[in-house]
């Protein structure tokens, strides 16, 4: 990832991420997947999230420049 990429991740597109409303069972399997996780496990997993949500973001930035004139 380039370093606006990163920079993307970490001021914007993670807090949205984690502001995200979640119900009861949500909030049991993410706290359930963070205490079993040892510490080096939480970062390569954390590692894989952010790549994954920034090809996420990506791709819906693509798609909207894609469908602008389409949605108008």
């Amino acid at each position: 990832m380039s370093d606006l990429m990163h920079w993307m991740y970490d001021h914007y597109i993670k807090p949205e991420i984690e502001n995200q409303p979640k119900d009861d069972a949500e909030g049991l399997w993410l706290d359930s997947l963070n205490n079993e996780l040892d510490p080096q496990m939480r970062r390569t997993l954390q590692k894989a999230l952010s790549y994954y949500a920034v090809q996420g973001f990506r791709l819906g930035v693509r798609t909207g420049i894609t469908l602008e004139r389409d949605l108008r």
